[in-house]
């Protein structure tokens, strides 16, 4: 068990290290003639320190976005009890979207718009409260009934989708134009001025995680061993999507929605370690999320960005989720 933690964690940190030094490659040419050249080695060198300073804030933000997603989706499969589904099945990506849109059809001179910072807290803020009512509206109703929460969030996924697509109908091109600037969040084109405010929650919420991984140990169980066990099921439950709809609404607006990445992380980390204990996968499955992730976006830019690091996320993680489907019921 720990030559695989050594090992994920190789590959994690080998991982960070091609991301800083990937595009390199690209302009090998251009950093040879550079350094031959005394006239434009101190210029060069200067650019190379401003692009490493830039990558380094990058790595963190994708640190952040694979440390959420990991735990998140270890956190919703544990209480779902469910190895094939994500938070993101709640249509955090299509809320966004429609806020985006929303801003901009009603509220296009707004200061919102115009502070990548204040834009970034509405969002987070509406996208935890629309999920936070879905939860008291559904699972106090119907006793913790979360696999009708994901059919109510798919349901509201759909409905938010075509409002946002009726909307950019009826805005003008310019309007359209930054509606489309605002909700193409990527890797490539994150803010990295919005780390300074997500570093921080994603820390608390990670930690807040690991800490009560004895907790997840015994709520996957069973709601009656449980609470059987003394432990307050109603209220752990509710508290924990609280936290995941945090955590998913931060990634989502930092990086957009990353849904297969904690499916393919969760999962690879499970069968790596077979046993039940929380605070091992979940290390395990940051490291796995850390390393499917950057290495993933720095293979993309050895490509020449012909795609996106989500396209290829979203092609393996479809394959493997129906390996895992075919798995699980043995068809």
């Amino acid at each position: 068990m720990r030559k695989k933690i050594i090992i994920w964690s190789i590959l994690s940190i080998l991982s960070i290290i091609l991301y800083l030094f990937v595009w390199m490659i690209s302009q090998y040419d251009l950093i040879i003639f550079s350094l031959n050249d005394p006239d434009r080695r101190q210029i060069f060198m200067q650019t190379i320190l401003t692009i490493f300073q830039r990558r380094t804030i990058q790595i963190i933000g994708l640190l952040i976005a694979a440390t959420l997603t990991a735990t998140t989706t270890l956190t919703f499969q544990t209480l779902t009890k469910n190895r094939i589904i994500t938070p993101n099945l709640l249509g955090f990506d299509s809320i966004y979207i429609v806020i985006q849109t929303t801003l901009v059809y009603f509220f296009s001179i707004s200061k919102i718009l115009q502070d990548p910072t204040l834009n970034f807290i509405l969002s987070v803020v509406i996208m935890t409260g629309v999920t936070l009512l879905m939860y008291k509206l559904v699972l106090n109703k119907n006793k913790n009934n979360i696999l009708l929460l994901l059919l109510v969030g798919m349901v509201i996924s759909t409905l938010t989708s075509n409002y946002s697509s009726f909307l950019k109908i009826l805005m003008d091109p310019q309007s359209f134009q930054t509606v489309e600037s605002l909700t193409s969040v990527s890797v490539v084109n994150m803010d990295t001025t919005l780390i300074v405010i997500a570093l921080p929650i994603s820390l608390i919420i990670s930690l807040i995680f690991y800490f009560k991984s004895r907790v997840y140990d015994v709520l996957a169980l069973g709601e009656s061993y449980a609470i059987n066990l003394g432990i307050n099921y109603s209220k752990e439950t509710y508290l924990n999507l609280i936290l995941i709809s945090f955590g998913v609404s931060i990634v989502t607006a930092l990086v957009g929605p990353l849904a297969f990445l904690g499916l393919i992380a969760v999962n690879i980390a499970k069968e790596t370690y077979e046993k039940y204990h929380h605070k091992i996968i979940y290390f395990i499955s940051i490291l796995v999320s850390i390393t499917v992730l950057i290495m993933g976006q720095a293979v993309v830019e050895l490509l020449g960005f012909e795609t996106l690091v989500t396209t290829i996320m979203s092609l393996f993680g479809g394959f493997y989720m129906i390996y895992l489907i075919i798995k699980e019921h043995k068809i």
